[in-house]
């Protein structure tokens, strides 16, 4: 097996190091690192999940209800012989060991509540955290990839190697920070009609401010391009006003990539309730909760014309340009 680069998701970046920005196609040394950056996707959706349902406007309105009524029934001896809020005041203030203990007194019963809540996130949430602890012992990763990823990795010149121009790595300080990656529907496309899946685009968490996800679209969508004109020589067709179909799926919890998505001209196709998209699983409750919470496994497509010029409007990127993006001493 080729030498691996190892990455630490859960440690800084060394600040010693050169802050060196570049790209990287897959290659059989850094498949190690594009497996555990697509894992990690599904990992930190799980956390966006339990924020999601944490704080839920029906969490929110359940809270408003419950938490007022628990306190009112432990401060029920002040509240019966007062007459309105002033005299609670005074009462309680003559008082004040007593209040205070009957107001901890309710702690553990709101603790249960906010536990009944997190059970439910966790519940919810383990369908998506899950993927993460399976992605290469069930080879979740080898769909995402679309080949063999163990193979890959161990030969420098295996014949896949030409698949690793369809993933892009973000290298920062000699690390890889985020990766896109897409794989063409051979059985579906045609020369008119040319499919493209976006299997996974992730950033780390602490350079998710950097819009690095809207250029690894970009640049999927230039790769698209580029794979449908080798189909077309591959086919020997002539086929001048074919069709690209890009589709890609995101969580309806996350927000920030939906949005990204709509930014760059995607639109919404069809939602499913099911999140695992490699093992479907979804029991009956489940499919409950996610109805009634509004979670839900988004399909976004676009759809580029080879006869428009709308890659032009791409190319300025410099992530797609430069293999060097930036150097700073």
């Amino acid at each position: 097996m080729v030498t691996q680069k190892d990455i630490d998701l859960n440690t800084p970046l060394d600040a010693r190091a050169p802050s060196t920005l570049s790209k990287s196609a897959l290659t059989p040394e850094l498949t190690k690192a594009a497996v555990t950056l697509h894992g990690d996707r599904y990992k930190q959706s799980q956390a966006n999940l339990t924020r999601f349902i944490i704080w839920h406007p029906y969490s929110l309105a359940l809270y408003s209800l419950i938490f007022p009524s628990i306190l009112v029934y432990a401060l029920w001896d002040y509240i019966s012989i007062s007459d309105n809020l002033v005299e609670l005041y005074f009462i309680a203030s003559r008082n004040k060991r007593d209040f205070i203990f009957h107001i901890i007194k309710s702690g553990p019963t709101i603790a249960g509540i906010f536990g009944i809540f997190g059970f439910i996130a966790y519940i919810l949430g383990d369908e998506v955290g899950a993927i993460t602890d399976r992605y290469v012992a069930q080879k979740y990763c080898d769909y995402t990839f679309g080949f063999d990823v163990k193979e890959f990795a161990q030969d420098p010149k295996t014949p896949l190697l030409k698949n690793g121009k369809n993933s892009e790595l973000i290298i920062y300080k000699d690390q890889p920070i985020a990766i896109g990656t897409l794989k063409p529907d051979w059985e579906q496309s045609t020369p008119d009609n040319f499919i493209v899946n976006i299997t996974g685009i992730h950033v780390r968490k602490v350079f998710k401010k950097v819009d690095f996800d809207q250029l690894l679209i970009e640049w999927a969508v230039l790769r698209a391009r580029e794979l449908y004109q080798e189909y077309l020589l591959q086919k020997k067709s002539k086929t001048k006003n074919g069709t690209i179909f890009v589709v890609t799926d995101a969580y309806s919890f996350d927000k920030e990539q939906e949005g990204t998505l709509i930014r760059c001209g995607f639109k919404l196709l069809s939602s499913s309730l099911e999140l695992n998209p490699f093992s479907p699983s979804l029991k009956s409750y489940e499919k409950f909760l996610n109805r009634l919470l509004g979670i839900s496994r988004d399909t976004f497509g676009l759809l580029l014309t080879t006869e428009r010029d709308d890659v032009e409007l791409l190319k300025e990127s410099d992530l797609l340009e430069k293999e060097q993006l930036r150097k700073r001493h």
